[in-house]
């Protein structure tokens, strides 16, 4: 049957239109969250839906572009996972993303925590109580690949939140990188310029099934449980960021084990590897400041600023437990005991971990490495300790027969000896190697002349290959019995001592000219060493 002309020349237009309109719809690359979305930045509507609503459409497609345009923007839906109140809100979830960009102008998300999390349910055979309350994280990247997510403040108001004894943290995240099927393979993530505070788990959550995940000038603060926890993945890197006050939310609390960050493998062998922390600062966490746990592998945290809760008097629990395979702490500037090995992460294998160029001030241990051999190379650091230190222990405290500890500065202050004179001191005990280190003092307000009436003695016996060690010129440090001991001239300890790094001991952030003048004094200390004839 034949078609009328002006019916058919009608129905081609009617197709064009819709056919045009589909068009231009699914091929649009940049999408605005209030124009598109329906977001209101006045920090009072509810834009759960309009986040949902982008992540839903952002999802699956490639080359997007998210633009949040300045403002505040609250969420006021919160899970509730059971129950009688059981609703349907769940995190914002951007899954298989492929070159996604979401760009935040530095706008602020607040997410409600402002409820209650009771005692609702225990899973069998674990001894822990879950609330079936959590609040929403924003982003949660599933299977995502070359995702820049950038200018963006998460406040998650666990400073409102509340909780009974005994409650775990639940998922309550800023920024979660998820991968929970083994298909998932996120891989290519930079978050940058991101601040995640005040939730009541994770600030970040790295766990992924792909490689290269970075952060970059991110900032992470009184979040309730860890700062950044990284827990799967391969080529990491964390960079210029801030992680602080880990555990102090007010009144709600916090949940152990309340690190800066925490590298913790979960997930078994070689799933935790290369992960960098480079020009980042970590202090004033409630748990440790960084801690890489077994069996992660290859961790490098280099050119930080560490300090703990006391600003160095705290011992290793609250400075850095590096027991990662394979891994460096190198050029960082600590405020804290470095924790070596401990019961629950024991390695005695072929493996050697290494802390090297570092400038540790401590009124501790400095360092502490018990005798569960764990294979360590303790190189070219200074030990300064800080005034009016701890008098019932050892700096260090060593007692490790697979420990190197070589070419080592140790500057004891004199507010110790004044209060426990001429005890030992220093354990560098029964270690595989000591050579070539330095033994000195420092806070003198004794007058030079009767200075060598004041010393201390290292522990030095049990070590199997003992070789040069340096001390200031002094009669009972003659004595010592053993014969690599070599006396430095007044000249030369001035000359060592006279470096500002010895007395700074209050500091709040990385100082590059305090690494720079530790590298002068180890090469005059090295022209020392090279001078003295076997």
């Amino acid at each position: 049957m034949a078609v009328n002309k002006p019916v058919y020349s009608f129905l081609l237009l009617i197709s064009f239109f819709f056919c045009n309109l589909y068009s231009s719809f699914s091929q649009k690359k940049t999408y605005n969250l209030v124009k598109d979305f329906g977001a209101k930045a006045d920090d009072k509507t509810d834009n759960y839906a309009a986040f949902v609503k982008a992540a839903q459409r952002l999802s699956n497609t490639q080359g997007s572009t998210l633009i949040i345009p300045k403002g505040r923007y609250y969420i006021a839906a919160y899970k509730i996972m059971d129950g009688d109140k059981k609703n349907k809100i769940a995190d914002i979830v951007f899954k298989n993303c492929t070159g996604l960009t979401v760009e935040g102008n530095t706008s602020l998300i607040r997410v409600n925590g402002n409820f209650f999390r009771n005692k609702d349910y225990q899973i069998k055979g674990l001894p822990y109580n879950y609330a079936y309350n959590n609040s929403v994280c924003v982003f949660k990247l599933t299977n995502c690949k070359n995702v820049l997510l950038k200018n963006i403040t998460l406040y998650g108001e666990v400073d409102k939140m509340k909780k009974q004894d005994g409650v775990v943290e639940g998922e309550n995240y800023g920024v979660y990188i998820a991968d929970d099927e083994e298909g998932d393979a996120s891989s290519n993530i930079v978050l940058q310029n991101i601040t995640a505070h005040h939730f009541a788990a994770d600030g970040f959550v790295i766990k992924s099934n792909g490689e290269n995940i970075e952060m970059n000038k991110c900032y992470s603060y009184n979040n309730a449980r860890q700062g950044l926890s990284i827990v799967k993945g391969r080529n990491i890197k964390c960079l210029n960021s801030v992680f602080d006050s880990t555990g102090f939310t007010g009144a709600y609390g916090w949940h152990a084990p309340g690190a800066g960050i925490d590298v913790e493998n979960e997930f078994g062998w070689g799933k935790l590897t290369n992960v960098l922390i480079q020009n980042c600062t970590l202090r004033g966490n409630k748990g440790f400041q960084i801690v890489t746990t077994l069996p992660s592998e290859k961790v490098v945290i280099d050119s930080c600023f560490i300090s703990d809760l006391t600003a160095g008097y705290s011992d290793g629990l609250n400075g850095v437990g590096m027991y990662s395979l394979n891994s460096v702490l190198s050029n960082s500037i600590l405020f804290a005991t470095i924790q070596v090995d401990i019961a629950d992460q024991i390695y005695t294998g072929p493996v050697i971990q290494e802390f090297k160029k570092n400038i540790i001030y401590s009124g501790h241990r400095g360092i502490t490495s018990a005798s569960f051999s764990r294979p360590a190379n303790v190189l070219d650091n200074i030990f300064i300790m800080l005034p009016n230190p701890q008098l019932d222990t050892y700096f260090p405290y060593i007692q490790n027969g697979n420990c190197r500890f070589n070419r080592n500065i140790i500057v004891v202050h004199a507010d110790r000896i004044k209060k426990e004179p001429n005890q030992v001191t220093a354990l560098v005990q029964g270690v595989l190697e000591a050579s070539d280190d330095f033994w000195l003092m420092n806070g003198y307000e004794i007058p030079k002349n009767k200075r060598k009436a004041t010393y201390y003695i290292p522990a030095l016996n049990g070590t199997k290959s003992l070789q040069k060690h340096f001390f200031p010129k002094n009669d009972k440090i003659d004595a010592l019995n053993f014969s690599q001991k070599k006396a430095l001239s007044e000249t030369q300890v001035d000359k060592i001592l006279s470096a500002e790094l010895f007395i700074a001991y209050k500091q709040r952030s990385f100082n590059r000219k305090f690494l720079i003048q530790a590298d002068v004094v180890r090469k005059y200390s090295a022209s020392i060493v090279a001078s003295v004839k076997e």
